[in-house]
């Protein structure tokens, strides 16, 4: 996420918890001009290795912690600053899942999974979504509905991470790959099915050069905003609302 801002934003303000007391390190937030777009961004904020877009790149401080409750409060802190802002909004998609821990579920984590997902769907802002990375469980679910998905070519989205079900399944995950094909996760089998829009293809040999992929994705996500934001709103709302109506539904 932070490696994304530093090649492919700028004018990057970084914004910090609920606005009701509670921070989420987890969860970042900022105000940004995503490839010349004006915009409000927010994802997981998964920490960062030495020299891979730590925080005298971007101006935000690396973590790595799992997003937990006040994390999604904050995400939807940044919904109501796009709506209040007339910006559109930008979530991006790469986690291992949401915390998992009692204090996680004391504190409301499934509420809050469901209210980021009513959040979007009425959101009067434009929205899009790119999958960058891992996408597992209810963090990435509830920053998904948007009026248009991209995702990364080795991108994949699922409620439940395919060796998470082979162990379900089988008591091994040894059998994940096949799980994997089953469950449809792939960035194909989604842009097959109606969940993405568009696929950014990452590099011929199948790894991505960040010195060359995030800028250019960069710029694909500034023309998407800003097509996005030339859209009637009305338009965008009912085309939005039966997206998410069909999907699943195709034969």
């Amino acid at each position: 996420m932070r490696r994304l801002l530093a090649a492919a934003a700028t004018d990057v303000t970084p914004l910090s918890g609920t606005g009701a007391g509670e921070r989420d390190p987890g969860l970042l937030l900022a105000l940004a001009r995503v490839g010349g777009t004006p915009c409000v961004v927010l994802g997981h904020d998964r920490g960062s290795h030495a020299g891979e877009g730590g925080p005298a790149e971007t101006g935000v401080p690396a973590h790595g912690q799992a997003l937990g409750p006040a994390g999604l409060r904050a995400a939807r802190r940044g919904m109501r600053i796009a709506a209040e802002l007339d910006l559109p909004l930008l979530t991006v998609v790469d986690t291992a899942g949401a915390a998992l821990s009692r204090d996680a579920e004391e504190g409301g984590l499934a509420g809050e999974i469901a209210r980021c997902l009513a959040d979007l769907m009425a959101l009067p802002a434009p929205t899009l979504c790119l999958l960058l990375g891992q996408g597992a469980g209810g963090a990435a679910l509830a920053l998904l509905p948007a009026d248009r998905v991209l995702a990364a070519r080795h991108a994949w989205l699922s409620p439940l991470p395919p060796e998470g079900a082979s162990a379900i399944l089988y008591r091994t995950t040894d059998r994940a790959y096949e799980v994997a094909e089953r469950q449809g996760v792939r960035s194909a089998d989604l842009l097959a099915n109606g969940i993405v829009d568009r696929i950014v293809e990452e590099g011929e040999d199948g790894t991505a050069d960040p010195d060359g992929f995030l800028p250019s994705l960069g710029q694909v996500l500034g023309s998407e905003l800003a097509a996005l934001q030339g859209r009637e709103q009305g338009e965008r709302l009912a085309a939005r609302r039966e997206r998410y109506r069909r999907l699943g539904t195709r034969g």
